[in-house]
């Protein structure tokens, strides 16, 4: 089906910690969503079965339109010509008018520089080019999606646009806590000291929210020029920060 938002995630839970937030705002504006999630993070905790679960689990919360796998293999993406051509692929089929995908350029190691993170910024960068080419190999109609908007920006990146999601904020949490293999996973050692998954997901998220006068809020870098008629328009719903 087409949907007007379709977020890739390297993983089955990344998509909803990046940009689930606006997925869920989004669907109550009347808008369609969908996740594409690049592997079944089975070299993490968990098995497959077990993380498509959670994965289901999550789309109802964020009450998801569509979602799919593409099994390109856990910390094995990559970037080449066959990769691209099955994330255009998911693009020809579901005709989003705004990508979401993981940022290209982060910082190599593990956290957001994991190689599936920024491999799979390249390879969805590129495939939102490619899936608007007639004579490239791959099926379906070719389709020009509008935008291309980054999530997962590495420390020191300033945001192009940040989004409020104070009221989709328990709808997100729960839908991160679906993953309970992951996150809630008593098998995984965390030491004590540490915060816990929450809390540091909640700290990001109020971090924007602050940025822009709200609550709770989620960041996106755009690699191009916006559009905008009424600058007037970026500012009327803005609270000053105290």
């Amino acid at each position: 089906m087409a949907v007007d938002f379709l977020a890739f995630g390297p993983h089955p839970d990344d998509a909803e910690i990046g940009a689930g937030g606006v997925l869920r705002k989004m669907k109550a504006l009347g808008h369609s969503t969908g996740i594409i999630d690049m592997t079944q993070g089975d070299m993490g905790w968990g098995t497959p079965e077990i993380r498509l679960r959670e994965c289901e689990e999550a789309a109802r919360i964020l009450q998801i339109d569509v979602r799919e796998n593409l099994n390109l293999g856990d910390c094995r993406v990559e970037d080449t010509f066959d990769n691209r051509c099955a994330a255009a692929a998911a693009i020809r089929r579901h005709r989003p008018q705004v990508v979401f995908s993981p940022f290209y350029n982060l910082p190599v190691g593990r956290g957001l520089g994991h190689n599936d993170h920024y491999k799979t910024g390249h390879i969805v960068a590129n495939a939102y080019n490619l899936a608007h080419l007639r004579k490239a190999p791959i099926p379906g109609e070719p389709h020009q999606a509008k935008a291309i908007y980054f999530y997962f920006l590495p420390p020191g990146t300033p945001p192009t646009f940040v989004v409020d999601i104070t009221d989709q904020f328990d709808d997100w949490i729960a839908a991160l806590d679906c993953h309970r293999s992951q996150f809630h996973n008593p098998d995984k050692p965390r030491p004590p000291q540490l915060p816990s998954v929450r809390e540091n997901f909640e700290s990001f998220a109020r971090y924007w929210g602050w940025q822009i006068g709200t609550k709770y809020a989620q960041a996106f870098l755009a690699t191009s020029p916006l559009r905008v008629g009424d600058p007037l328009s970026l500012v009327r719903d803005v609270v000053p920060r105290p």
